[in-house]
């Protein structure tokens, strides 16, 4: 009796240590929070520029991805352009900032230029080509072509018909309303009828094909047949005048404003020959301080749902530019309307690098075109310029 006395308590005191051990354990451990027995969601924070009901719907959408990956939570920060860079970069340098960057491709850019950015974590295989080309450097993508536009002429359906070239464009009584006469506006026309900006690795924006496309926009101009206007859409929505260059996104405008329009390619009015340049294009890019071992799986979850047609879709209706992923442009809605020649534009944009020269010799081309429209001084003198500073930037592009 003894005996078993003795082993039963022997036996009951194992048991004791045990269990007060597992409750030590189960005390130490730290507290597990997200989905009952699970791990903590990942918390992916977003910084953007977008505003008003653009800003809204990325917070509906990011409510909804969040809701379909309970592993992920979306924290969004709105960051005003102009800062945008210089707060990105000072919180990098100190450890902190975003996991993911929603911005213009021209501060996409700069912030890869600052080292601000690692590798896109998701390989996105439905971006348009001149779209995905815009950001990759040194043959790597470091953003994802997220929403774009680019430009068409439109026309009144009550007034005009499709105009089979530029001589019959340009003889319309009314002309041509433009907001803008710069390259990413007027790149078919200029680069259809032989423009160019580099020969051979090197710049020649004084080429004579350049100067003669100058000298034709400002004898349309001195005629009348061109019309520069930041005005442009109200002059075009009011009859003013019959056709209007502008980005496919201002369709959207014209539908709500009632007036009958169509629209067509630039590049119908070259022979087909004019590829056009994007205008603005947000993109998607990750940190390169946030994106480690731990984080890509989460930051590659939010870049994938973010391009999906359906949230690319939402952020249409709720804003102006346009999905810059081919998938889109199956659904039905977009079987219709402006997209189908938009979609047959971003087909034939024109695809420059990230890194491409062509990015620092457009905005003197477009510096040019504008002291010679203006009347300022002649267009070659004009280009004769703009190419000495290209040579300046050459040479320091080339410095080691």
């Amino acid at each position: 009796m003894t005996t078993q006395t003795s082993l039963y308590q022997t036996i009951m005191r194992w048991f004791c240590i045990l269990v007060i051990a597992l409750l030590v354990a189960g005390c130490t451990r730290a507290p597990q929070t997200g989905q009952p027995g699970g791990p903590a969601p990942d918390v992916v924070d977003v910084w953007h520029s977008l505003q008003g009901t653009e800003a809204q719907a990325l917070q509906a959408q990011a409510q909804m991805i969040a809701q379909a990956h309970p592993e992920v939570i979306i924290k969004l920060s709105y960051v005003p352009e102009q800062n945008f860079v210089a707060t990105s970069y000072q919180a990098e340098a100190g450890g902190e900032g975003p996991e993911l960057f929603i911005a213009s491709r021209e501060i996409i850019h700069q912030l890869y230029e600052k080292g601000a950015l690692a590798p896109a974590a998701y390989q996105d295989q439905e971006g348009f080509p001149a779209a995905s080309q815009g950001f990759r450097f040194g043959g790597k993508g470091y953003g994802l072509p997220w929403l774009t536009d680019v430009p068409l002429l439109f026309f009144r359906t009550d007034t005009v018909g499709v105009p089979v070239n530029l001589t019959d464009l340009f003889s319309a009584k009314g002309g041509v309303s433009v907001a803008a006469s710069n390259t990413a506006t007027l790149s078919a026309w200029w680069n259809g009828q032989g423009g160019r900006l580099m020969n051979g690795g090197v710049p020649v924006l004084d080429d004579p094909s350049n100067v003669a496309f100058l000298q034709q926009l400002l004898t349309w101009k001195s005629a009348n047949a061109l019309r520069i206007d930041p005005a442009a859409l109200s002059a075009f929505s009011s009859g003013q005048t019959p056709y209007m260059l502008a980005g496919a996104s201002v369709a959207k405008s014209l539908t709500q404003l009632n007036v009958p329009w169509g629209c067509i390619l630039l590049s119908d009015l070259v022979n087909g020959q004019g590829q056009p340049l994007l205008g603005t294009t947000l993109g998607i890019a990750n940190s390169a301080i946030k994106t480690n071992e731990t984080m890509t799986a989460a930051i590659q979850i939010v870049e994938k749902a973010l391009l999906t047609p359906e949230v690319e879709g939402a952020m249409q209706e709720a804003g102006r530019l346009l999905p810059a992923n081919t998938g889109f442009y199956q659904r039905p809605e977009a079987q219709k309307g402006v997209f189908p020649q938009a979609k047959l534009a971003f087909s034939k944009a024109w695809a420059l690098d990230g890194d491409a020269l062509e990015w620092k010799l457009i905005p003197l081309q477009d510096s040019a075109w504008s002291n010679a429209l203006t009347g300022n001084v002649a267009p070659l003198e004009a280009l004769v310029s703009a190419q000495e500073q290209a040579g300046k930037i050459l040479a320091k592009s080339e410095l080691p």
